[in-house]
């Protein structure tokens, strides 16, 4: 072939011009020419022997194909490589996982020599260094889970009284800095960081988002806390600053970096203070070798030339120039459905008649999920909100559609986690983050909190060791409901006991979830592992995916599934919807995309304003009415938009 490989040997980012020649090139090219040129330039990356290398590629364009054949390509030339891949995304991480394990040209030796996982969970390498110098931990760090986050916040807080009257002193605002490590600007933030991590010393536990900074400073530190020499970081643009440090501190001696991402899905901004600057300054870097993967294969032709039409509306002059083209010029595959219909239950009869035409299909995908075939979802229902209560409440229909694909989660109750907290508390009572909880259970004041750190902290010494009655008191209660636990009694015996002694809200579900272990005492003496494995999930969201899955746009971020619906998508509801958010939805479809319109959902009147940002020749624009379960086409836009109007006028003469 004539045309050039995406790969820039002399290290200058990708620019416009040149750019806007390739990607025109590659689109004239017919679909053999498309496959062909997308296997060669992948190879060629791959084959590229840089240090540092940079790639910016657009949704569904080969990334886990390409990780895999860049890790074999460093084991034929280094075998005794050792090599980290990682993303923020736990999804993509068990996908990039699956996918190893299943590739054959690797051998088990040198799987067992790469380690996938979140960068968080890679952070708990500072538990082999007991903390830092400065913080030192005891072995068996906890992980303060989301729930759990405020209670410890407070505890900081009612160390500074003349703080907690301020607004500004909240626990997001902390963490925030937490993920900018940024504390220089005031003494006060000084002081309750200094006060935070004094509280996390004490019980023993990090946050996700100190853990990071923790870990920093420990590889700086011990630099044998990282054997390893060779990096994939996934999804650069969703890491914050002080991820950024701690991949800079993690990859300072490495063999070769590989550094994958695309500024326009930064999708976590709010979530976590990621920030499209940090890829985009990589981007200019001249140590780094830049790269691209030009052809999507996941999503069919019209979706992948309406999501680059809507995305190059949108950009920045900041933003990465960088080729989307489908990999197939398949113009009979289906176009963008935007369907209006004039009330919210017509909305919702929409996607049950979409499930009621796929359901041969959906059951398939159901079964072929149980089993591993399949890992992603028949169909993806997109919302702007969690709570979609826009929708009144038709949306509780919704929401029963979903729960009927999903699969069986074993979620345990709150009780459950209560009763291993007092379980473990008499088992070791020197666990001051268990003794913490177990005195919010036990509903102790905040006040009377306060007293006992302070004075456990003054004396360094453990809660346990505190002659106060309140510690007396809870430390026997949790030796009687160890000891009840322990008997040989039977389970309904057990818990009779136990109502006695603590509050149960729901005793047929605690039993249900006791009676789910086969060995019970071997579980609750496995409370700590337990904790922090439900903390870590609920930190970054993995779940077995059903075969019809209802989400938020912005949880979609590493998934796919063969038809997407998003719903919600008006002048009102869509709103806080962030353009790369609604990039990133529209390119999970890989066969059909439904962006579906009700009027009256909360006072919604028209499409919202994305639409405008979508080229027509690729789109279809229909009409639903639940009277007789069809869609009926328009000519083209205006039609639809004066359809849309109609109704409103109609809606205000009623």
């Amino acid at each position: 072939m004539s045309i050039r490989f995406l790969i820039n040997s002399v290290n200058n980012p990708f620019v416009a011009e040149e750019i806007k020649t390739l990607s025109e090139t590659l689109d004239a090219f017919n679909d053999d020419e498309r496959t062909e040129y997308r296997n060669q330039n992948a190879s060629a990356i791959v084959r590229y022997d840089a240090t540092k290398f940079l790639i910016v590629s657009g949704p569904g364009t080969g990334k886990s194909h390409l990780f895999l054949n860049k890790i074999y390509h460093w084991y034929q030339k280094h075998p005794a490589a050792k090599v980290v891949v990682t993303s923020f995304v736990r999804k993509l991480v068990a996908d990039l996982q699956n996918d190893i394990d299943r590739y054959k040209k690797l051998t088990d030796e040198q799987k067992r020599k790469i380690t996938v996982s979140t960068l968080h969970k890679f952070a708990r390498s500072v538990e082999k260094n007991k903390g830092t110098t400065e913080w030192p931990f005891k072995p068996y760090i906890r992980i303060i889970g989301q729930s759990w986050k405020e209670v410890v916040w407070t505890d900081v807080l009612s160390f500074f009284p003349s703080l907690i009257i301020e607004n500004n002193y909240k626990w997001e605002n902390f963490e925030l800095k937490l993920y900018n490590d940024n504390f220089s600007e005031s003494y006060e933030w000084q002081n309750l960081k200094e006060k935070y991590y004094q509280l996390c010393q004490f019980y023993n536990a990090a946050g996700f988002a100190d853990l990071i900074l923790r870990a920093k400073d420990a590889l700086t530190e011990n630099k044998d806390l990282n054997e390893n020499n060779y990096f994939i970081i996934d999804e650069y643009q969703d890491f914050n600053l002080a991820e950024e440090a701690l991949i800079e501190q993690l990859t300072i001696n490495a063999k070769g970096i590989l550094i994958v991402g695309d500024d326009d899905q930064v999708l976590y901004d709010d979530l976590k203070a990621s920030k499209p600057v940090l890829i985009r300054n990589l981007h200019k870097e001249n140590s780094y070798v830049k790269g691209m993967l030009p052809f999507c294969s996941r999503c069919n032709y019209h979706i992948v030339k309406s999501s680059d039409y809507f995305i190059k509306q949108q950009s920045d002059s900041e933003s990465i120039e960088k080729i989307y083209l489908p990999l197939k010029n398949n113009y009979k595959e289906p176009k963008v459905k935007v369907i209006a219909s004039a009330t919210a239950s017509a909305a919702v009869d929409y996607i049950y008649k979409f499930v009621d035409d796929n359901n041969a299909e959906i059951e398939e995908r159901k079964r072929q999920l149980e089993t591993g075939e399949k890992k992603d979802a028949y169909l993806l229902i997109l919302t702007p909100s969690k709570k979609i209560n826009f929708y009144g409440q038709d949306k509780y229909q919704i929401i029963n559609l979903a729960k009927k694909y999903q699969p069986e989660i074993r979620a345990f109750s709150e009780d459950y986690y209560k009763l291993l907290n007092y379980y473990s508390l008499a088992q070791n009572s020197c666990n001051n983050f268990a003794f913490r909880k177990v005195l919010l259970y036990e509903r102790v004041s905040q006040e009377l909190v306060h007293e006992l750190l302070a004075n456990a902290i003054q004396n360094n010494i453990d809660f346990c060791d505190l002659n106060e009655q309140v510690i007396k008191d809870i430390i026997n209660k949790c030796n009687q409901i160890k000891t009840i636990i322990d008997k040989e009694i039977t389970l309904a015996e057990k818990l009779d006991k136990i109502s006695n002694l603590i509050t149960i809200t729901d005793r047929e579900k605690l039993q249900m979830d006791m009676e789910a272990e086969a060995d019970e005492q071997q579980r609750l003496a496995k409370l700590d592992h337990k904790e922090e494995e439900e903390a870590e999930l609920e930190e970054i969201e993995l779940k077995q995916m059903g075969a019809v899955e209802l989400m938020t746009i912005v949880g979609s971020k590493g998934l796919s599934a063969d038809h997407v619906i998003i719903i919600g998508f008006d002048n009102i509801n869509m709103n806080y919807v962030t353009k790369n958010a609604f990039y990133v939805a529209i390119t999970r479809a890989r066969k059909s995309l439904h962006l579906l319109t009700a009027l009256k959902s909360r006072g919604s009147q028209k499409a919202h304003h994305y639409l405008d940002h979508l080229p027509d020749e690729h789109l279809e624009f229909y009409k639903y009415k639940k009277s007789d379960r069809k869609k009926n086409l328009f000519r083209n836009r205006s039609s639809f938009d004066n359809y849309l109007s109609n109704l409103r006028k109609m809606s205000r003469k009623k």
